[in-house]
């Protein structure tokens, strides 16, 4: 089936379930106006003075196509604090930069950073009217050259916190295109004795052009909360982890390679029932594991359409409208794909992410095969002073001498230092459901001794 063919088959999708939806609403009785009611109604209108039950509403069951772009909710989160349109407070270090429409952001002019030798390039902006201990920042980049993992950093020189904040960012797309990114800190160290609060953004390579726009400073408030995930439905998954994180009552998001279950090395379906019945979820992981940016549009919309298909009709509703992207290989094209099924989708890249999700279709995580490193975030992620609140802790196999993988022994120490600080861990689907402003599911609660 084309593209356009499958377009086609959405639209008809969405257009029938309108009529239902509406002929439901409708019925085939005829409609009595609120003027005409009959002698009774009246009467017990002017003497029943009991309010009415409030009754409630079932949650809506996920479909298979939805209806908008999620993106488009979340483009604005926070203000807006610069774009390309004034170049007068960039304070150049190295490089170059030059304020550009080659590639606007929005109809946002953009700035076109370049290196002009091994130092790269580097920019500092001042950051005013903003208290750095509850704001967060967001971007759109496009960078020329694809296919390359990129590490533009963004140094914050933060006085509220007393420290320096160094957020960074690390993807590999397949085309060049506008992406926003959710800064998420790195790490931290000691604050320089100025007390100016700025911004330094510089990025060490020499053979790359790189725009940035629409720069935003992102509330955050929120409590810390932690979020484990695993993606391929590996079958250490369902051996080795389950039982570990069930010892500390800890749930996990899985992305599930629909094709491969039931297969040797992966879980089967009753596995995953029982991990669901324990308070997991399964998400899209694609259903045959390619890497999604190198393939046809149609073959794009096969994967992400069937795997999803399958979760619903296998009674996995909760997080069937979350993705991640296999081995981190998206495109622009991929995005607008993915937006007809998942309303989240995710890659693993380097670095905390913070509650305010500005592009919910190119969420980060952080891969937890490092046991150093994930408690190190664990760390971050509780430091009263810094702006962030959320962390996504990303998996794979879990079994010795395996690339990526973590050992069990480095999972358990991981799990037991989140349950000794006392770190809330939910399922990504709450993650989700805050992104869009829905209640809290039930899941939500905090690990503690069993």
């Amino acid at each position: 089936m084309s593209e356009e063919d499958r377009s086609i088959t959405k639209r008809t999708f969405l257009m029938a379930a309108s009529t239902a939806c509406l002929s439901g609403c409708l019925g085939d009785a005829p409609s009595q106006s609120s003027s005409q009611k009959t002698p009774s109604q009246e009467t017990k209108n002017e003497t029943d003075t009991d309010p009415e039950p409030t009754v409630e509403t079932e949650p809506e069951s996920p479909t298979l196509f939805l209806d908008g772009d999620p993106r488009e909710e979340l483009w604005d989160v926070g203000d807006q604090w610069r774009d390309g349109t004034s170049l007068d407070e960039w304070d150049v270090l190295s490089g170059s930069i030059e304020r550009s429409t080659k590639h606007q952001y929005r109809d946002f002019p953009s700035v076109r950073l370049t290196a002009t030798d091994d130092d790269g390039v580097a920019v500092r902006v001042p950051i005013d009217g903003y208290d750095l201990t509850q704001t967060s920042f967001s971007l759109a980049m496009y960078i020329d050259t694809p296919g390359t993992h990129y590490s533009p950093s963004f140094d914050v020189n933060a006085p509220e916190c007393g420290q320096t904040l160094e957020f960074r960012t690390r993807y590999k797309i397949d085309e060049p295109g506008w992406i926003r990114y959710d800064l998420g800190i790195n790490d931290i160290s000691n604050l320089d004795s100025t007390t100016e609060s700025y911004m330094t953004i510089s990025w060490g390579g020499n053979d790359i052009d790189w725009y940035i726009s629409d720069l935003r400073a992102v509330p955050v408030n929120q409590d810390p909360c932690l979020f484990i995930q695993f993606d391929d439905s590996l079958r250490s998954t369902y051996d080795t982890a389950f039982p570990i994180m069930r010892q500390y009552d800890i749930p996990a998001t899985v992305y599930t390679v629909t094709g491969r279950i039931g297969n040797t090395g992966s879980l089967t379906l009753d596995q995953m029932n029982e991990m669901q019945d324990a308070g997991w979820e399964f998400a899209s992981h694609t259903q045959s594991h390619q890497r999604t940016g190198e393939l046809s549009l149609d073959e794009q919309r096969a994967e992400l359409e069937n795997s999803k298909r399958w979760l619903l009709d296998h009674g996995f509703e909760q997080a069937a409208s979350m993705l991640a992207y296999p081995f981190g290989s998206f495109t622009t094209e991929t995005m607008d794909i993915a937006a007809d099924y998942y309303d989240f989708a995710t890659s693993e890249q380097r670095g905390a992410i913070n509650r305010r999700i500005s592009s919910p279709l190119s969420v980060n995580r952080h891969p937890g095969d490092n046991v150093k490193r994930s408690l190190e975030l664990i760390d971050i992620l509780l430091d009263d002073q810094i702006p962030t609140d959320t962390l996504v802790l990303c998996y794979h196999d879990v079994i010795e001498d395996n690339d990526p993988s973590v050992d069990p022994d480095g999972l358990r120490e991981t799990m037991a230092y989140i349950d000794d600080q006392g770190v809330t861990c939910r399922v990504t689907s709450e993650l989700r459901d805050d992104l869009f402003r829905s209640e809290s599911s039930s899941s939500s609660h905090t690990a503690t001794d069993n």
